[in-house]
């Protein structure tokens, strides 16, 4: 019974940390969620229950959703399932493991965003923390991916990060738990089933400790980034505002605290040494962060310092657009122009906010991406995301406007339509 003592003290202990408004649980059906689900039907808290089935598996997919419905079933807890048909996402192209993460996140924070203070209960464990280690290692990842996921980052809580996964399945067992086994984590095709499957177990049956080394390196590497997070935003104005760097201050900060430092500047990672030339460039020279959102619109070169420009606020109404008729292209094109075949577009067209689980096909990639994530990408500021308008027909979006164009309704030859935002 030290098992089950250790698994709940442990979870109880944890929870007891964090008061939310409301809890969500993501609930798969396999091992690990379905222990995280009956230790928190012991707990006198709200939650819900949030499940995706991507029928990737037929009736396996179906099977994972039904063991989950009938928990809730049977212990009167709300449960809500996304239905999406994956297989359709990937007709596009596209990796599988990323669209079925961008379509889960976005499912879960459509619930999250109904509260002011929900947490997502995730049930990552310590085999997944070490697996993490490992894969961002072999991308060449810096400190902070090397550190891993963290048990709290807000919204997300992951009480079993603590805990190995044998703990996690012996207490299944203990517990007569019923789970549902996945079959698609024994296929290799997928990076993480490599490390988790074929990689890890040939380390550790050589070199014994290596897991305690990670787990130590990782608690180092996390110290280490929340140090550079602390440092890098020493130097960022609290309230959003132009302002100015000196060179000297930007000397005391090594390479991870530089790329910290944009981070929460929403400016990415790929402009910071573009940025620090600047230091060596003629007064007055700047770079463009146009494709950034909502955030820092350039970054100027003054004497010995940079000095950062922010952005003008998403406007609250609704961009106007006129359309005309035109009988050839341009042979340069802008986000507020755009040219359109009539023949692809169905019904009319309008003009609304985006929503979560929005996709477009934006131009240059293959296949499609949600519009979250291309705000993501796009550094938009966070606090402005919701307020982003999208063009669309009665299919599709045609535009994230400012920030994308859609190919479906392209024009690619004359005579097309021409849409200008005003």
């Amino acid at each position: 019974m030290a098992l089950v003592d250790n698994i709940e003290s442990s979870f109880n202990h944890l929870l007891s940390n964090y008061n939310a408004e409301h809890y969500y649980l993501a609930v798969s059906g396999g091992c690990d969620s379905m222990v995280m689900l009956s230790l928190f039907q012991k707990q006198k808290r709200p939650f819900t229950v949030l499940h995706v089935n991507y029928h990737l598996r037929g009736e396996e997919s179906d099977g994972d959703e039904a063991i989950v419905r009938q928990f809730c079933e049977d212990h009167s807890i709300p449960f809500y399932v996304l239905s999406h048909e994956l297989s359709k996402d990937l007709e596009d192209g596209g990796n599988l493991q990323s669209l079925a993460r961008d379509v889960r996140y976005d499912f879960f924070k459509s619930y999250l965003s109904k509260h002011e203070s929900a947490i997502l209960c995730l049930a990552h464990h310590q085999d997944d923390q070490e697996e993490t280690f490992w894969m961002a290692m072999a991308r060449g990842g810096g400190i902070r991916a090397m550190s891993g996921m963290k048990t709290f980052e807000k919204p997300f809580l992951r009480p079993f990060l603590k805990h190995r996964k044998i703990e996690i399945l012996n207490y299944a067992r203990v517990q007569n738990i019923k789970w549902r086994e996945d079959l698609s984590n024994q296929s290799n095709k997928y990076t993480r089933n490599i490390w988790r499957n074929v990689l890890l177990p040939e380390l550790k049956a050589k070199f014994t400790h290596i897991s305690s080394s990670v787990e130590l390196l990782q608690d180092h590497f996390d110290e280490q980034a929340d140090h550079d997070r602390k440092v890098s935003r020493l130097l960022i104005p609290s309230t959003f505002q132009d302002f100015e760097i000196t060179k000297e201050e930007l000397s005391r900060l090594h390479s991870n605290q530089w790329i910290e430092f944009l981070d929460q500047m929403n400016i990415r990672k790929n402009l910071a040494l573009p940025i620090i030339d600047l230091l060596n460039g003629e007064n007055g020279k700047k770079i463009f962060l146009d494709s950034m959102g909502k955030g820092y619109k350039a970054v100027w070169k003054r004497e010995n310092s940079l000095y950062f420009e922010i952005k003008t606020q998403t406007p609250s109404l609704p961009p106007v657009f006129n359309t005309f008729m035109i009988d050839s292209l341009p042979n340069k094109f802008s986000k507020t122009e755009l040219y359109l075949d009539l023949n692809k577009i169905k019904g009319n067209l309008s003009v609304r906010r985006w929503q979560y689980g929005d996709r477009m096909c934006p131009i240059g990639l293959k296949g499609s991406k949600l519009v979250a994530d291309i705000l993501k990408d796009d550094k938009a500021h966070a606090s402005d995301k919701s307020k982003h308008w999208v063009l669309v027909d009665e299919e599709k979006i045609i535009s994230l406007i400012g920030y994308r164009i859609d190919q479906r309704a392209l024009a690619n030859k004359a005579p097309c339509l021409k849409l200008v935002f005003e």
